[in-house]
């Protein structure tokens, strides 16, 4: 209904994608994840035309549709927002930049790419579309979309299919614990959208793996290489796990804000996980200080800070404090040469026995989430000399997975193996993770 007039859309939502308009309305921050042919593209710009058109409080309501690439964006949804608003009267068409506006109340959809993010500088929106977003610019989103919903409170929709543990994933298991957000997963076998027997066709066809992410929407499927699975850190999650006599041991991970990445402090007695922060300060002193306060307030017998960098300076003036510290560089060689190629690569393997043997437990955090999603994201491989080498922070970065400033910092934890600082048991040689 609008200004007294009914427009019948040429639009019918099946069950599951009518549970997911209701979740839409209800909240102002959603993350949807769907099967490849659910019709999320469909649906979500007809819940961004129904809001566009319901529209009367604001003067000149704008709404925007994002994909990857611009290219994407014209080719994919278009042809669906030209048709779903043609039944509008008197609608407005710009073909050239690819937006439609409603007479009534001047409100415009718009299609864009985050490819190029500068184009959104400056604007404003009422309501945005980031589909698949595991595939954006980390950049568009953070600096250039969010702060144009500020002044006028305007809503987000991410969605997209998986592809491994990028950004994506991570907030989606975000989304799992915020009871402002609004969180969905479509799984074909489930909504009735594609023919039983079309998809017992497909399953022949495709690898495994891929008929699991493009199909079952499963996060770890994307690759066979995932170091530790998603399933095995939930797992843990408040697991029966005695501690309380055991020594308080803490990993640093140091980062400086003014670079864009935070630092983290993650304290582990035994094989429960007990403390968990991250922070963002522009001082090694600072850091150091705060490091310090956290040490002191949990009785901690060792801090294990990783050296490379800023952590150096970090490292040093702890020591100089007369704490138990220990300055670590992950990149030189494993205590197992034979095995790792660097002592990050061991420390990381280590971090993935320590889950995978179903003897530990992550206490309570707002931070555990994030654990979890920084913990599962690096998948490994081998040097042609056949040795384990996990995914760094770099190639991780190039495939919109944050930097695992808590993860890192985790694994700082396992340099203390035993009951003595810096024992370092052999690992039995890695195999290939099922």
């Amino acid at each position: 209904m609008t200004d007294g007039l009914t427009i019948e859309m040429d639009y019918e939502p099946r069950p599951r994608q009518l549970d997911m308009h209701q979740g839409l309305i209800a909240h102002r921050w959603s993350v949807v994840v769907a099967h490849r042919r659910f019709g999320k593209t469909v649906c979500l710009l007809n819940h961004m035309i129904a809001c566009a058109l319901d529209c009367n409080d604001k003067p000149r309501p704008f709404y925007a549709y994002l994909a990857p690439y611009y290219s994407q964006a014209k080719t994919i949804a278009w042809a669906y927002l030209k048709h779903y608003t043609s039944v509008v009267p008197g609608v407005k068409v710009n073909e050239s930049e690819l937006w439609v506006e409603f007479p009534h109340n001047q409100a415009r959809v718009r299609l864009f790419g985050s490819d190029n993010p500068d184009a959104l500088r400056g604007m404003y929106f009422d309501g945005v579309v980031l589909d698949e977003f595991g595939d954006m610019r980390p950049e568009a989103y953070d600096a250039v979309i969010r702060p144009a919903l500020s002044d006028r409170r305007g809503w987000a929709v991410f969605c997209g299919t998986p592809k491994g543990h990028n950004r994506f994933h991570e907030l989606y298991i975000q989304s799992l614990t915020e009871p402002d957000w609004f969180s969905a997963l479509y799984r074909a076998d489930e909504t009735g959208v594609i023919d039983a027997d079309e998809l017992a066709s497909a399953k022949k066809q495709m690898s495994e793996n891929l008929y699991r992410q493009e199909y079952l929407c499963d996060f770890d499927a994307s690759s066979d290489d995932v170091l530790i699975p998603l399933s095995l850190i939930t797992e843990s999650f408040d697991r029966a796990v005695g501690y309380h006599s055991l020594p308080t041991i803490m990993g640093v991970d140091v980062g400086m804000s003014l670079s864009g990445d935070a630092s983290a402090i993650v304290c582990r007695q035994g094989g429960v996980i007990t403390y968990m922060d991250e922070f963002r300060l522009d001082d090694t002193l600072q850091i150091a200080g705060k490091v310090r306060d956290v040490a002191n307030a949990v009785g901690a017998v060792a801090i294990y800070v990783d050296g490379i960098g800023w952590g150096a300076g970090v490292a040093h003036t702890l020591s100089g404090w007369g704490l138990p510290c220990h300055s670590v560089n992950v990149g030189e060689g494993a205590s197992t040469g034979e095995q790792f190629n660097r002592l990050r690569d061991e420390l990381w393997w280590r971090c993935r026995e320590f889950f995978n043997e179903r003897k530990c437990s992550v206490l309570e955090s707002k931070f555990r989430n994030k654990l979890a999603a920084e913990l599962s994201a690096p998948t490994y491989g081998y040097t042609p000399a056949g040795k384990t080498k996990v995914e760094g922070k770099d190639e991780m970065k190039k495939r919109g997975v944050m930097s695992p400033n808590l993860a890192d910092a985790l694994c700082m934890t396992m340099m203390w193996i035993g009951n003595a600082p810096g024992t370092m048991v052999k690992l039995n040689k890695p195999k290939r993770l099922a």
